[in-house]
């Protein structure tokens, strides 16, 4: 593995049954700093694939590497720390406390990281563009500010690596672009990012784009 590698994965496969072959001997490198995105169809084994990135599932076989730990001989306790300390997750659906304020929602994201500090937790909203709303509840934020609050909570840890399904799925295209923009900050300042998505429009942003078909890579090229 080159020093410069994020994430080889070597022979991953994941089977549910001996008819259901979600992943099929997939062989993928994805290079430090590196903006991929993932499609496919439907069923594709794109959502299966970020979650075993994101060290929520394991493989039936083969090998995951990510920034030089082989994350499939963790145990489950290992591997949720090593996500907590490595991995910043972005999902479609928001995932906020609905009683606990932007703030607080970052602030619960720390305690799990078993640090609390409202410096830091006002710093990553003031990074997506939401020092002013700090004390307002989800219920009281647009669509595109909650999505912004769900990727303060993915930031505090300071990631090096940044994994998202779908971050824009529920917004409309004004939001949408503000959330792609602050990937494209995010890109900048060094984070590695991977997103699955079925926007065409996403998969041409970022270095590379990834295409799935039955569980297997189709295609691989660099974006437009």
């Amino acid at each position: 593995m080159d020093k410069n590698d994020m994430i080889v994965t070597t022979n991953l496969s994941k089977s549910y049954d001996d008819k259901t072959h979600v992943l099929k001997d997939l062989n993928i490198v994805i290079r430090k700093g590196e903006w991929v995105n993932i499609m496919g169809p439907s069923g594709s084994g794109k959502t299966t694939l970020l979650n075993i990135l994101s060290c929520l599932d394991r493989p039936t076989n083969g090998s995951i590497i990510i920034n030089g730990t082989e994350v499939t001989k963790l145990s489950q306790n290992e591997m949720a720390k090593f996500r907590r300390e490595n991995i910043g997750l972005v999902f479609q659906q928001y995932h906020l406390i609905p009683y606990l304020t932007a703030l607080e929602n970052v602030m619960l994201a720390q305690h799990f990281h078993s640090m609390v500090d409202e410096e830091e937790a006002k710093k990553a909203l003031e990074l997506v563009g939401l020092g002013h709303r700090l004390e307002h509840i989800p219920a009281h934020l647009s669509g595109g500010e909650q999505q912004r609050v769900s990727i303060a909570r993915a930031l505090i840890n300071q990631p090096s690596l940044i994994l998202a399904d779908e971050p824009t799925g529920n917004l409309d295209r004004t939001n949408g672009k503000i959330i792609l923009d602050l990937f494209k900050k995010l890109h900048k300042n060094g984070h590695t990012i991977v997103i699955v998505t079925h926007d065409p429009e996403i998969g041409m942003m970022g270095d590379r784009l990834i295409k799935l078909m039955d569980g297997r890579t189709v295609d691989e090229r660099e974006s437009a």
